[in-house]
């Protein structure tokens, strides 16, 4: 890297922090959340003063929302934009780096900044970026300049609310991440970016109908939103190439008339031999309905991670994921016997999480490979506080028990789980609160008795009160049962840039 023409090592600044190389400041302002915040570690000393025009990494935020498609500062003020993309012009005229490994842009879409828009996109371009993220908030779209189109130098690229407008071949030679997110495809579309894209490994599709509403949400990464597919297009990928896709994750909102061509999109990734699948799907206006996969899922033995939300998990016959290692069904009907057809079609599962499932009274988990148990939330609409709502957990290989989020039972049993070595309780029995308090001790008690044995056991805030009351009737907790830390939880700021 060429040596800095300013801001060079002093002899009085080669003290903690100060005293490190260049190329690892350089690599520690990469990380940091915005350019914004890298500009600001100029007033530190003379040497750091103009380190940031350096870095390889450039982050402009008109908003600072995990969520970008809710009412945020930048459209309660619309003439903020002018002072954001005033000082993305200043920022970019200081920038000394020639070649970016990241440019990320996030802001409303205003037709006024178009031209400004695709100027700084083509300052990244020029700059050989590797990674461009562009998040446009609705209702338009931004129109993309065609050069995005035919660029090798990209290996990630997330668009959220652009328009995809290739006259042309799409040539993107080296991409190997493709995130699409509140956009229209239709089928010529996608067999142009599926066959300009050689080496794609990871796909993420998130929304692909027009999003004209805004609402409010909070959720973590991971990743709800209110999402929409397109009815009216046609989603079949017979005419595209067979691609080493690695990851592809679906995130839509499920409609039965939305069925053949979601899972055109499910078999398509299936033909690419794909090792994780994440389909996430869910209803509009509190609608239980389970989306109907195709049997061909079942008996896919390419899979090595697979997540399945509110999917009907219905196999004809025997299940043969034979590499399948992780396994995270939510919101979904089990009960013994498909339980055990899972557990028996997947050899060498290592982790199965189930979340706010139903239907199953026991666990009985006999295979050797599973290791590692999570159970986030029971929810069983069902209930009546009857002694059916019970469920008994005979899992005597698993090494890690996670029991967490709400438990609509009665009671948890633990029939053998002799070879644990840690677990996490951090549950709630909302099905019993306010009525069965007794009960709610006596449970957590019973966890706290028959995990003696184990070399970490944690207890988090949701049992909190439970603890309490155990406390107060005198029961001492052993010494390995350690507590979480109560995380604070603070609202970030809607930030510019």
């Amino acid at each position: 890297m060429k040596m800095l023409e300013e801001g060079q090592n002093q002899k009085g600044e080669e003290d903690g922090i100060c005293g490190l190389p260049d190329c690892l400041l350089l690599e520690i302002l990469s990380r940091l959340p915005s350019t914004k915040v890298a500009i600001r570690t100029g007033t530190l000393s003379k040497r750091w003063a103009y380190l940031w025009t350096w870095v390889p990494t450039l982050i402009f935020a008109h908003y600072d929302h995990p969520h970008p498609w809710i009412w945020c500062e930048c459209l309660r003020k619309p003439n903020s934009i002018y002072d954001f993309a005033g000082l993305v012009e200043k920022t970019l005229t200081q920038c000394r780096q020639l070649k970016l490994k990241k440019f990320e842009l996030r802001t409303h879409y205003d037709i006024r900044f178009e031209s400004q828009f695709n100027n700084w996109i083509r300052h990244a371009i020029s700059c050989n970026v590797e990674e461009l993220n562009l998040e446009f908030m609705y209702p338009d779209e931004f129109w993309l300049d065609q050069s995005i189109f035919i660029n090798s130098c990209f290996t990630d690229l997330k668009l959220a609310g652009c328009k995809l407008n290739p006259s042309g071949a799409i040539s993107w030679k080296n991409l190997k991440s493709l995130y699409i997110s509140y956009m229209k495809l239709d089928e010529d579309l996608i067999v142009n970016i599926l066959s300009g894209s050689p080496l794609l490994e990871t796909l993420v599709l998130e929304d692909l109908d027009d999003y004209t509403g805004i609402y409010t949400t909070s959720d973590d990464e991971s990743e709800a939103n209110i999402m929409k597919t397109n009815a009216s297009n046609s989603l079949s990928l017979t005419q595209c190439p067979q691609l080493k896709l690695k990851k592809f994750k679906l995130l839509s909102c499920n409609d039965i008339k939305l069925e053949s061509q979601l899972n055109s999109w499910i078999l398509y990734a299936i033909r690419c031999n794909i090792k994780e699948i994440y389909l996430i799907l869910w209803t509009d206006d509190g609608i239980e309905y389970e989306f109907m996969l195709d049997q061909t899922l079942f008996a896919c033995s390419c899979f090595t991670h697979l997540t399945l939300h509110r999917c009907m998990v219905n196999p004809i016959g025997a299940i043969s994921w034979k590499n399948l290692k992780n396994l995270c069904v939510s919101y979904g009907s089990l009960d013994e016997d498909l339980i055990e057809n899972i557990l028996s079609g997947s050899p060498v599962l290592e982790t199965l999480e189930l979340e706010d499932c139903f239907g199953y009274g026991r666990l009985d988990i006999t295979s050797k490979s599973v290791k590692n148990l999570v159970i986030s939330g029971y929810d069983d609409f069902e209930f009546d506080g009857s002694e059916d709502d019970v469920i008994e957990i005979n899992a005597l290989n698993i090494q890690s028990l996670t029991i967490k989020n709400e438990i609509n039972l009665l009671k948890i049993l633990l029939v053998d789980v002799s070879s644990l070595v840690k677990a996490d309780l951090n549950y709630s029995n909302r099905g019993i609160r306010y009525r069965h308090t007794t009960l709610e001790d006596e449970m957590l008690k019973g966890f706290i008795m028959n995990l003696g044995h184990v070399k970490e056991l944690k207890i988090g805030f949701f049992c909190s009160e439970v603890v309490t009351c155990l406390q107060e009737k005198g029961f001492i907790f052993p010494s390995h049962v350690k507590f979480h830390e109560v995380e604070e939880v603070t609202e970030s700021s809607t930030d510019w840039w």
